[in-house]
């Protein structure tokens, strides 16, 4: 390798450090380049996912139009409380795993100073870090805590983006339950009236769930645009993290400082992956079980022109509303299981090849 040519820039490297200089986090960039690329990164993602948010978030506004007070607009109410409760025990266990996970130096610091007085622990952080010419000796605790920060403000972008996801499904479910509701309760016809209430109730719920179904299609395929390639990379990567940090946590048995730490990291990733199957999950069964709502409504009691709409409707109901990852894999609880079933195979064949 020539001494004239920057290391670096030798072919080996080359397509390396281009790609991480494009976005920003190449080491040897100046601080003006790295604000000028993180920029610009943050800048083409905004205009291409911004549109989509507003067109979901709006949505989502005219959707409380739907349903009439006393007649399903409070499981809107519900399902949309439910996605705020999960939101708040999700975040609040991504911080603790993500505190657990950053502080762990600084948790065997002390654990050793309380049992290892005479024990001199060489400093170090929760993922191989080189500062260059900084003193650990007088900045390694802010390093540390800044570190920490770093990690949970990393976690925070990847957290509030599965947040959007909750606050997406469980309004396409409410959307399903609150409609199935409404069908529910048709009115009976009464064959001496002169006005045939139980067709107009009937055709009004007609009206709504063409419209349901044609918002959640486009609903569903708007999140399955923005969240598309993020469930792929998930589902991917979480079969190979899994496997490979459960044979870190075999390998280091006797570190229980690395066990610990390797153990909080896996289940973070198998919870991660949980809550977006387990949502994608919801979705699925609420409308497939719009489908079962129509077949046991009492259409019996209704007009013949009433029984008429039944069967479109259904007709409509016959595809159920899925999130997939990639366009391949459908999101729902038997792909984690099946992805914790291949993490488990990679897991045994690494541990004997070892």
């Amino acid at each position: 390798m020539g001494r004239d040519l920057d290391f670096w820039d030798h072919p080996y490297y080359k397509i390396m450090k281009t790609a991480a200089t494009t976005v920003g986090i190449w080491p040897c960039q100046s601080i003006k380049d790295i604000i000028i690329y993180r920029f610009r990164l943050f800048f083409i993602c905004i205009v291409q996912i911004q549109p989509q948010l507003n067109y979901l978030l709006e949505q989502i506004r005219e959707d409380w139009s739907i349903f009439s007070k006393n007649n399903g607009l409070y499981l809107l109410h519900y399902h949309s409380n439910f996605a705020r409760k999960l939101s708040m025990v999700y975040m609040a266990g991504v911080y603790i795993g993500g505190l657990c996970y950053s502080t762990e130096p600084l948790q065997q610091i002390m654990l050793y100073h309380l049992l290892y007085s005479n024990i001199t622990l060489q400093r170090r952080f929760s993922m191989p870090m080189d500062f260059g010419p900084i003193n650990l000796g007088i900045w390694y605790y802010p390093l540390l805590l800044g570190s920490a920060f770093c990690i949970l403000m990393i976690l925070t972008v990847i957290g509030s983006c599965d947040l959007l996801l909750f606050m997406y499904a469980e309004h396409a479910c409410g959307l399903f339950k609150g409609l199935g509701y409404a069908i529910e309760h048709l009115p009976s016809y009464n064959t001496t009236a002169k006005y045939d209430n139980s067709y107009d109730y009937m055709r009004r719920c007609a009206l709504i769930h063409c419209r349901a179904i044609n918002c959640l299609n486009s609903f569903a395929e708007s999140v399955r645009d923005i969240f598309l390639w993020s469930f792929f990379g998930v589902i991917g990567l979480n079969m190979i993290i899994i496997s490979l940090t459960a044979v870190q946590v075999m390998n280091n048995l006797n570190a229980v400082e690395k066990v610990l730490k390797y153990t909080i990291f896996v289940s973070m990733q198998m919870v991660h992956l949980f809550v977006e199957c387990f949502t994608a999950q919801r979705l699925m069964d609420a409308s497939f079980q719009l489908k079962e709502t129509l077949t046991n409504a009492k259409w019996y009691n209704a007009s013949r022109r009433t029984q008429r709409l039944i069967p479109l409707m259904l007709i409509r109901s016959q595809s159920p509303i899925v999130l997939t990852a990639g366009k391949i894999i459908v999101m729902n609880m038997s792909t984690f299981a099946t992805v914790l079933k291949t993490a488990a195979s990679y897991f045994t064949v690494l541990l004997a090849m070892q």
